[in-house]
């Protein structure tokens, strides 16, 4: 089955997945990398907004976030754009798609989201 998602639908799941699993990369010893120049501009533009929030409008600016492997060193990465999350989106597991929509997600179905959109697919776990 597949599950067609309006690109405002991929952003919110993808933001929740932020929320919620971002943490969860750790214990894979993957860490998150961005611009601290893109970091500055998105949290002028967010104003009170989370951390999360300042992540997606990097995103938004047509910036990238970078997810390093921290355990093979600083050049084992995979850099996301704005692209990375609306193609990666709709390659989850429907369940997970429907976990989050109707917010009865966990961090394991936040965890699945942020792979797809990483890695392409569910690697760890």
């Amino acid at each position: 089955m597949e599950i067609k998602l309006t690109r405002e639908e991929i952003l919110g799941v993808f933001h929740t997945s932020l929320c919620n699993g971002l943490s969860q990369m750790h214990y894979y010893g993957i860490g998150l990398v961005y611009e601290m120049e893109d970091y500055k501009s998105a949290k002028d533009k967010v104003m009170d907004g989370c951390y999360e929030d300042v992540l997606m409008q990097i995103l938004l600016d047509g910036n990238s976030l970078s997810f390093v492997d921290e355990e093979a060193g600083d050049d084992d990465f995979t850099k996301i754009v704005l692209e990375s999350v609306l193609t990666g989106v709709p390659k989850v597991d429907p369940d997970t798609l429907f976990n989050i929509i109707n917010e009865r997600d966990d961090a394991f179905d936040a965890d699945c989201v942020l792979q797809c959109v990483i890695f392409g697919e569910v690697i760890y776990g």
